[in-house]
């Protein structure tokens, strides 16, 4: 017997059937058939309903669950079963044997998405039993474009099953399967079957049926709509009466018809009876109806948020009486979880995540990836930083680092010898802790290196699809990959994240059937690594990950195509905006509306299309429409995302029809909504402390250190650290170096990030200006120490000079430059060059000391702890800042018994003494060298200490620039203007002259200029104006230390202008987000000063001794 209960929603069809499986019981054993996607809820109801003996008689399942049970009774439930992978899989190899043959789909068949629209119209051929000679039968009875795309569709899809059932393989899908044996299992037979919730059935669904209705004891199906009904939401359930009654017919089986009907006189019985009928309006209370217009989805799902849990809070529901749905729920997903969890509540999203983002399908596409594109950066870290690879996060880092720093690519990872270079880059000197990084590094490596080498080695020496497969089960077990995922799964599980734990145990399933179907489907068949790579790519997209809900108490989320309709207290539907609701068909795809036509008028009947789908479109927002008992709430947003304008649906308009007392609710501006939890009323309160909300709080003990972290956020700004936190970060005696002075003059923010928090940013190994300074640094200094020894420069000649330098340049390469030779010919180039410009620094500096009676005292003279000079202590009653450094250089020369020092910096840059710079505090660390000189030094040197200047001293590669095919006298002005100091020195013509001979008459080094008339001016001052100097240094050092230990981490970048800051160049523009007036962020302009307005300042200063 065929029973069909028939009728409109809520008439209690489901009920009824749910009833009759409870009235059964253990006489007989039933089935209840739904659709997937509802099977969970179909459980819980049948347990609701029957009780705890319900699993006794009964038994929910799908069509695809009814085939797994009749498989494991007719075997072939261990064989291959195409799932949508293996679809895919199989149709790509099939797409590559016909392609030539193609007429209309020569072109776009290469196209991936061609390849996806061509399998779902396959699958649809499937389900309707259209063999590929039926299509081709059927294309050779008509004529013009659709006869041509007919043929090209038939020749794919008989190639296609071709490969399906090549001798020794059967890879029929699930449906086509149970088809084929359900009747010889006799699984149903004398069973009570109950199909629920669907819609339509296709033509492999009808052939099911019939074996139903040959077998059961009774076949019992619902259907939502009325018999012989003129409304157009049911004319899809009109098509599917008929054709069970056909069936019946067939298998001549009786059929009884019992409809399904209900009484309600409230609004939303109204709606359901008039929505898609006659226009009558309701003279009743409204008030089970809502609309609601919102000014963006945030909003809008944050006021569904707030009603949950006012209905919730109040006692008037729980959380599994509330389902929230919408048409385009992809729309809305993120931010439901997002606003759900900020307001407490529970909710199970019904979507399937993407599998590819997952960490283990990204190591196995990252790993093969890898090994075919050689070995690159991106590559080797997307799978290395999974967490699967055998790596913790912090070795990942180090080795990133590296590789980053080194610019490691290609087969460097797979070679036998360790990698040798530097860990901090060029420059940073070797020592026993850079020494141990680098053995850490190798170390890592080669935990790496071995199953890389091993996968890459395997993968080349397979030929077959089969062997590479075999290479990856290899691989991931010598990374012990089910292990790691149960053991995330396990973590996952502890931590209440139930849902990501299913998740992830489904990963080493899926995977293991993936390469499974690659073995079965094309374990023979030749094939290069990237058409593997490529083919298993494409055939993951097929799959994703879904999980059922973990809690009983929650509130369900669902689309409205994916909704199982079983009746429910309160319904909110989102996003009723214009083209969303109802969903708009898709046009395109590989048949369109006439081609289905066509088909139709020869006897082939697909999927609804057209007209067809958009009823079933218009039955499923009914569907959701009439589903609640007690309440609809309909909302929509006025904009989108970007600001733009959206309209609502037409289902506002006839609900304001149909209901004239119902009116649309506007979002309040006050947003009072947010009071209803907990985390949203503190941000509201925290807008306006002190006020009522804060004081509703206030005298409520449990929200005491919530206000308290408020209120201490609230006067916080970014350029603030506490007390504790600058002990923390600097210790109760904060250590700096002069250059670290500047550092924290140019920029609080940067400073904090590069000694405070110690970041280092990533930036590859460059022999670039620091790297060129030191490299300078090195040589000067050894090549100076050498010619003194030897007399000085006057004594030393050219040809001696050149031995000597080149000497030096191949020292530095053996000790600081590893494995010259091996390098890259860029760099050998750069290299060959720099040695030109350090012979060019090397004889400059030799010509101004063969005219200097100054004479180098001391190399990279040290100050500090363990330095050659104590370090430069500023004492206050709460800490101590001590400064120590390097000076690269220091020159003297001896008059009255007196020593005349000079502080020489060799720059390899262009950067220039400055007034203006000195003033802010930036240009100071020679200075403080030099005063530092002063006070410390008489013992060291023998002498009492007079201070006789700084200078720069230029030292880089850009002095060869001047070099070309030009006068020699011009040459000569320009060399000299290019090899000019800068700096500060003292104006006694005497120390003038002893720096430099013809300094009171024609100076080519020295910062100075000679009048007609015989006056020196420049970059000069007296003693008394260096001794204000060095006082002035001494506070602006005091005031940085304040700084320091105030715990002052403004971004306040100087500049001379907006196009110069810092933050231009600033490795830590991405932490800051500068943005100059917001809070403490301002930047601080360098203003221009004339030598004798800051002199005249620095006098002002003295005479009233205080800070400035």
């Amino acid at each position: 017997m065929l029973h069909i209960f028939i009728g409109r929603s809520k008439t209690g069809k489901s009920q009824a059937v749910l009833e009759k499986i409870r009235a059964l019981g253990d006489d007989s054993r039933q089935i209840l058939l739904v659709p997937e996607h509802a099977s969970h809820q179909a459980e819980v109801d049948l347990c609701r309903v029957c009780g705890d003996t319900a699993s006794r008689h009964a038994e929910v399942l799908s069509f695809r669950r009814l085939g797994d049970r009749v498989l494991a009774i007719t075997g072939g439930a261990a064989e291959v079963t195409l799932d949508a992978g293996g679809k895919l899989l199989t149709l790509q190899k099939a797409l590559s044997e016909v392609s030539p043959m193609l007429t209309v789909y020569r072109r776009p068949s290469q196209k991936a998405a061609f390849l996806q629209q061509l399998l779902d119209l396959i699958d649809e051929l499937h389900c309707y039993e259209v063999s590929p000679q039926m299509l081709d039968a059927r294309a050779r009875e008509m004529e013009g474009a659709t006869r041509d795309k007919l043929l090209d569709l038939s020749l794919l899809y008989g190639a296609y099953e071709a490969r399906l059932h090549r001798p020794g393989l059967d890879a029929r899908d699930r449906m086509s399967k149970l088809c084929d044996h359900l009747e010889e299992s006799r699984y149903v037979l004398g069973k009570d079957v109950f199909l629920d919730g669907f819609t339509y059935f296709n033509a492999q669904e009808r052939r099911v049926l019939s074996i139903l209705l040959r077998q059961a004891r009774s076949v019992t199906v619902t259907l939502l709509g009325e018999e012989n009904s003129r409304e157009e939401i049911f004319a899809t359930t009109e098509r599917t009466l008929e054709q069970l009654r056909r069936l019946a017919e067939q298998e001549r089986i009786p059929v009884k018809i019992q409809h399904f009907t209900a009484e309600d006189r409230t609004a939303l019985g109204h709606l359901e009876r008039c929505f898609f009928g006659e226009n009558l309006p309701y003279e009743g209370e409204s008030g089970a109806i809502r609309l609601l217009e919102a000014d963006t989805v945030f909003s809008e799902v944050e006021q569904t948020a707030a009603e949950i849990r006012r209905l919730t809070a109040s006692g008037v529901c729980r959380y599994r009486e509330i389902i929230v749905a919408a048409r385009n729920m992809a729309d809305y997903e993120g931010v439901i979880e997002a606003v759900f969890q900020r307001y407490g509540i529970p909710a199970y999203l019904s979507r399937r995540s993407d599998i590819l983002e997952k960490p283990a399908l990204s190591l196995l596409t990252g790993v093969l990836d890898a090994v075919g594109n050689g070995y690159e950066y991106e590559d080797m870290f997307r799978w290395l930083k999974t967490g699967l690879a055998g790596l913790t996060p912090e070795e990942c880092d180090l080795l990133e680092n590296y590789v980053l720093k080194w610019e490691v690519h290609g087969t460097m990872w797979l070679r036998d010898t360790d990698w040798t270079e530097n860990p901090d880059g060029y420059g940073a000197p070797w020592n026993e802790a850079r020494q141990k990084q680098l053995a850490e590094i190798n170390a890592l490596r080669r935990r790496v290196r071995l199953p890389l080498l091993t996968l890459a080695e395997d993968l080349k020496a397979g030929k077959t699809a089969g062997e590479k497969v075999n290479s990856l089960y290899t691989f991931l077990e010598t990374l012990g990959l089910q292990a790691a995922l149960e053991k995330q799964m396990e973590e996952q599980a502890a931590a209440g994240r139930l849902q990501d734990a299913e998740e992830t145990a489904q990963l080493w399933e899926i995977l293991c059937g993936v390469l499974d179907q690659f073995v079965e489907i094309l374990g023979d068949e030749s094939m290069e690594l990237d058409e593997f790579t490529r083919l298993l790519r494409q055939v993951l997209t097929q799959y994703s990950v879904g999980t059922i809900p973990v809690s009983l108490d929650q509130v369900s989320v669902t689309e409205i195509t994916r909704n199982d309709r079983h009746a429910t207290r309160y319904l909110f539907l989102l996003g009723a905006n214009d083209h969303v609701l109802p969903g708009v068909g898709q046009s395109g795809g590989i048949l369109n509306d006439d081609d289905r036509d066509a088909l139709a008028l020869h006897g082939i009947q697909l999927a609804p299309s057209g007209m067809d789908q958009m009823a079933i479109e218009l039955q499923n927002l009914y569907a959701a429409l009439t589903q609640p008992t007690e309440r609809l709430t309909l909302s929509w947003p006025v904009t989108d995302v970007s600001g733009a304008e959206l309209r609502p649906a037409f289902v506002v308009e006839r609900l304001l029809g149909l209901f004239p007392g119902l009116r649309v609710e506007r979002e309040d501006t006050d947003k009072g909504y947010r009071l209803t939890a907990v985390q949203p009323a503190l941000e509201t309160a925290g807008q306006e402390p002190e006020g009522p909300l804060w004081r509703y709080f206030a005298a409520r003990p449990e929200f005491a250190p919530r206000l308290s972290a408020m209120e201490r956020a609230a006067v916080m700004r970014r350029g603030s650290l506490s007390r504790g936190a600058v002990r923390a970060l600097y210790g109760e005696r904060i250590n700096m170096t002069a250059s670290r002075l500047e550092r924290l003059g140019s920029c609080h923010f940067a400073y904090f990030m590069e000694y405070g928090l110690r970041a280092k940013p990533r930036q590859p190994a460059a022999f670039d200006a620091p790297q060129v300074g030191t490299f300078l640094h090195y040589l000067l200094e050894h090549v100076t120490a050498d010619v003194l020894k030897r007399g000085g420069f006057a004594q030393v000649e050219e040809t001696e000079l050149r031995e000597l330098t080149t000497y030096y340049i191949r020292r530095y390469m053996e000790q600081e430059l590893r494995n010259f030779q091996g390098r890259g010919a860029r760099f050998k180039y750069l290299f060959a060059r720099l040695r030109n410009t350090a012979w060019a620094v090397v004889e400059q500096v030799a010509e101004e000391m063969r005219h200097s009676d100054f004479v180098p005292l001391e190399f990279e003279l040290s100050f500090g702890d363990g330095g050659t000079l104590p370090a430069v202590v500023v004492s206050e009653p709460d800490a101590q800042l001590r400064i120590g450094g390097k000076v690269d250089r220091v020159d003297g020369w001896v008059k009255d018994g007196k020593l005349y020092l000079r502080v020489v910096d060799y720059k390899s840059g262009r950067k220039s003494f400055d007034l203006a710079a000195v003033r802010m505090g930036l240009d100071i660390q020679m200075l403080l060298y030099l005063f530092a000189l002063q006070k410390e030094g008489a013992q060291h040197f023998g002498h009492e200490i007079e201070p006789a200047g700084v200078l720069y001293l230029p030292a880089r590669d850009e002095i060869l620039s001047a070099e070309r095919n030009i006068p020699p006298e011009k040459l000569r002005r320009e060399r000299e203007k290019q090899l000019r100091r800068s700096g500060l020195l003292l104006s006694d013509p005497e120390v003038l002259q002893a720096m430099e001979h013809e300094s009171l008459q024609e100076p080519h080094f020295l910062p100075v200029r000679v009048g007609k008339d015989g006056s020196i001016s420049g970059s000069i001052a007296s003693a008394a104006r260096l001794g204000k100097l060095g006082r002035y240094v001494d506070k602006l050092v005091r005031q940085i230390g304040r700084e320091v230990r105030q715990g002052n981490i403004d971004a306040d970048p100087c500049c001379h202008s907006e196009e110069d800051s810092y933050c231009q160049y600033c490795d830590w523009a991405p932490a800051c987000h500068f943005q100059d007036g917001r809070d403490g962020d301002h930047l601080r302009y360098i203003l221009p000063v004339k030598p004798e307005e800051f002199w005249d300042e620095l006098e002002r200063e003295d005479e009233e001794g205080g800070d400035k």
